[in-house]
């Protein structure tokens, strides 16, 4: 995923549930219980899918 993003130049910020307790609560606030989840803009990608991450960072910029 990072790799992904890094290759696209996107700027983003990684969230590891196992080391911050507030990041789980976040993740289940959006209704997951299991990683990766990636939000861009208003737009929830759940896994690794690169074509829903292409059309999500294309709707942002």
């Amino acid at each position: 995923m990072k790799e992904f993003l890094s290759r696209t130049g996107s700027a983003f910020t990684v969230r590891v549930v196992d080391e911050d307790p507030h990041a789980y609560d976040d993740l289940v606030a959006l209704g997951y219980r299991s990683v990766p989840v990636t939000v861009i803009g208003g737009t929830i990608v759940k896994g690794f899918d690169p074509e829903a991450l292409a059309t999500a960072l294309a709707a942002v910029g």
